[in-house]
């Protein structure tokens, strides 16, 4: 079987593109890569320093309903961290920016905290050395 060398990018269906730019910005360390706007819709390609990419898309005819993770879709997007002292440090993060987010979680997998973009899409911060490569 051909083999996948990662994740190319996830790209989200946004109400407000500039807010999620913002918000990827200032509490995840996302930079701008590259803008483009059009009449019928608004992009925004950012890239974080470990490589991962998200793109944002503001389409016109958005009618700007909020995000329902129930609905055939995204549930929720999982950011991997490197050590459960990094995620303690996330918490400590987010409570000095004022961004909600759930408690630290212990699965059979790992522990994680979830928190949500400006649309509402949950989003975690997951630290698992199950799922560590090797």
């Amino acid at each position: 079987m051909p083999e996948l060398s990662g994740w190319s990018h996830v790209s989200f269906s946004v109400r407000d593109r500039d807010a999620s730019v913002a918000f990827y910005t200032d509490v995840l360390g996302f930079k701008t890569l590259a803008v483009t706007d059009r009449p019928d819709w608004l992009q925004t390609i950012m890239v974080h320093p470990t490589g991962m990419c998200v793109a944002f898309q503001q389409h016109t005819g958005n009618s700007g309903e909020a995000f329902d993770y129930a609905a055939t879709g995204l549930d929720h997007f999982g950011f991997g961290v490197g050590s459960a002292e990094e995620l303690a440090g996330w918490v400590e993060r987010f409570e000095e920016l004022g961004v909600a987010h759930s408690p630290v979680r212990e699965t059979k997998l790992g522990p994680f905290v979830s928190f949500e973009d400006p649309d509402g899409i949950q989003l975690e911060l997951f630290y698992s050395p199950l799922m560590a490569r090797s």
